[in-house]
């Protein structure tokens, strides 16, 4: 089913979680991204490929055997498991499918047609994707968060992010395909962060990312890797999961770690969105008047966000049940 923007994209989702005790707070937390991340989850052994095209993954750090990695944590189950970047494709099927407002804010998005969105907030077989520094080690040792860092994307058409925030105000990017530079954003320790991931042709598409932080005993780390999507239902997963990175050329202007970036060191940032999949006007409306009721809080905090400155043949998964609402809850 086509998705459309007819209300809003989507709200930011930028959410520092509490401590396990503190959790219970919700007047200024979205419940759907309050999540515990505990260290004894289970990791897959590498080569063990998997397309996801439905429920919940974050991208984020772990340390194995030492070593700081970027790994994606799969949450499209009951029992959350980290992947291998390299072994996972992510499906952006055509439930994803929207076109965009004829308005101006969304300018920056060149597209002759309709685009493929992942969206800011969970709905119905489309996959969710954000990314969170949760993993309990990577709390205790990281000194000032991480940087994450767009690094160029392979594929036809553009790639862009952006978040929406507070009181349905316009979106800010936070990565653009169609600039030649590097662009970092700041991602705070012990948060849970989503966005809107579009891109404006189907097809195969390789996105490079690399996560750098600073460690409490003065080292610096980096892991970078490329994520493998899989955009429209006619989309070969295997191809993509095949796929090599071949953009030789570096970008213009390499990020410092924690440099600032398009998101600030918030510690909290409500998320809502409305994304059609022909949700009842009833339901529209009660998320409206509910906006209203705190939008003068979250314009406060939407204000301070933009700173300006494998081998194998893969696996499909099976779609998200329908109580993935009920496990959002109790993330």
């Amino acid at each position: 089913m086509k998705l459309t923007l007819a209300l809003a994209l989507a709200a930011t989702a930028l959410i520092a979680v509490a401590p396990a005790s503190l959790a219970a707070d919700t007047t200024t937390q979205d419940p759907s991204l309050t999540q515990v991340v505990e260290s004894n989850e289970t990791v897959a052994p590498e080569g063990t490929p998997v397309e996801i095209s439905a429920g919940h993954v974050d991208l984020g750090p772990k340390f194995l055997d030492g070593a700081w990695t970027f790994l994606a944590r799969d949450d499209s189950d009951q029992t959350p498991t980290w992947r291998h970047l390299d072994d996972v494709v992510l499906r952006v099927s055509d439930a994803a499918k929207l076109e965009l407002p004829a308005d101006d804010q969304y300018s920056f998005i060149s597209a002759n047609g309709p685009v493929w969105a992942v969206p800011q907030s969970e709905i119905a077989n489309v996959v969710w994707l954000g990314w969170n520094t949760q993993d309990p080690e990577v709390v205790g040792r990281l000194a000032q968060g991480a940087t994450l860092v767009f690094e160029g994307h392979e594929g036809e058409g553009d790639f862009h992010a952006f978040v929406q925030a507070g009181n349905f105000s316009g979106p800010q990017e936070l990565w653009n395909s169609t600039k030649p530079n590097s662009q970092p954003i700041h991602v705070d320790a012990n948060t849970h962060t989503h966005a809107n991931w579009v891109f404006t042709q189907p097809g195969i598409h390789l996105i490079r990312l690399s996560l750098q932080a600073q460690l409490t005993d003065g080292t610096t780390v980096e892991d970078t890797r490329v994520l493998r999507f899989a955009v429209g239902d006619a989309a070969d997963a295997q191809k993509a999961l095949e796929a090599q990175w071949t953009v030789s050329n570096a970008p213009e202007a390499p990020a410092p770690v924690d440099s600032p970036s398009h998101l600030d060191r918030s510690t909290v940032l409500p998320l809502w969105i409305a994304a059609g999949l022909g949700v009842a006007a009833l339901v529209l409306v009660a998320l409206v008047l509910f906006a209203r009721r705190r939008g003068h809080e979250r314009e406060r905090v939407a204000e301070r966000i933009v700173e300006g400155g494998a081998s194998g043949s893969i696996e499909p998964k099976p779609e998200a049940s329908d109580d993935a609402d009920d496990r959002g809850s109790q993330r």
